[in-house]
């Protein structure tokens, strides 16, 4: 998914010295990988991060700098690296620990995630209250809510979300509950990884997926990490922190315009871009 990046001189120099410190070889995940291998959490989980590295260093040559910062799961890695809160081989470090972790967390095939579609956050609250077994995962809008957990939980709980007037529930291709508390022993695991690395302020505010709120401070985001791959994303909180900063232009940096999507329901006033390769940096138009 990185192969055009990589032929930008800067970012396959930035790919080699990545890769070289990090132990993961990511020009050929980036280039030659089938796609059932890349789809492992281990291994798309940095494939991602450096896509977002590459593309945010061709949109700085281009002049545009970041005001704050965002990231959606593994994607909030990208953005603490963005900030300066973090350097780009470190963070790399991290996200492979972080994959592998999930990837292990859990055995194959035991739970899952749900998209809940035409449903309040707070009614979904309230369908999986009692539930020990399913949880909200991600808070992405005011209508749509992802849910996780085992395969009995996921059953039972798209049964009541039904009940509830839910329009859809869409099983999501993923490997594991993630954001759960079905994650804690691949957060314990992550924190170990988190706290050989040096972390310090980012230099612009950088939204926590665990709150919702900019991160405070160096010394806490390996605690904040930890506890984001075991709470749930919540992620309109923080685009709505976003806007009430003054943040009216936001640019996704990946493969997919997922996050651009929703911004229609999460700031519809705002202007919203995706790019996903060098010609469409150099396309852009703000």
């Amino acid at each position: 998914m990185g192969a055009e990046l990589l032929t930008d001189p800067e970012v396959s120099d930035l790919c080699d010295k990545i890769a070289s410190a990090a132990g993961v070889d990511l020009r050929r995940l980036l280039t030659t990988a089938e796609d059932e291998e890349l789809r492992l959490t281990q291994n798309a989980q940095p494939a991602l991060c450096f896509v977002g590295l590459g593309l945010t260093l061709l949109l700085r040559r281009r002049g545009i700098e970041p005001a704050a910062a965002a990231g959606h799961s593994v994607g909030e890695y990208t953005a603490l690296a963005t900030s300066g809160a973090v350097g780009a081989p470190q963070v790399i470090k991290a996200v492979v620990e972080r994959g592998k972790a999930m990837a292990e967390a859990v055995p194959a095939g035991t739970s899952s995630m749900a998209a809940v579609l035409g449903l309040s956050s707070q009614a979904v609250e309230v369908a999986l209250a009692g539930m020990n077994d399913a949880w909200p995962a991600n808070y992405n809008t005011p209508t749509q809510t992802v849910i996780a957990g085992t395969t009995a939980g996921l059953e039972a709980a798209t049964k009541r979300l039904q009940a509830a007037g839910a329009k859809r529930v869409v099983p999501l291709n993923v490997s594991a509950a993630f954001h759960t508390p079905l994650m804690a022993p691949a957060a314990e695991r992550l924190r170990a990884a988190l706290d050989r690395i040096e972390w310090r302020a980012p230099h612009i505010p950088v939204m926590a997926n665990l709150t919702g709120r900019a991160h405070q401070g160096g010394d806490r985001i390996p605690q904040v990490m930890e506890m984001q791959l075991r709470s749930p994303v919540r992620w309109a909180a923080g685009v709505l922190m976003l806007v009430e900063l003054g943040c009216d232009t936001f640019i996704e940096v990946g493969p997919k315009r997922a996050l651009t999507g929703m911004m229609r329901e999460l700031a519809p006033t705002a202007t919203a871009a995706a790019v996903d390769t060098p010609e469409a940096v150099t396309q852009l138009s703000l």
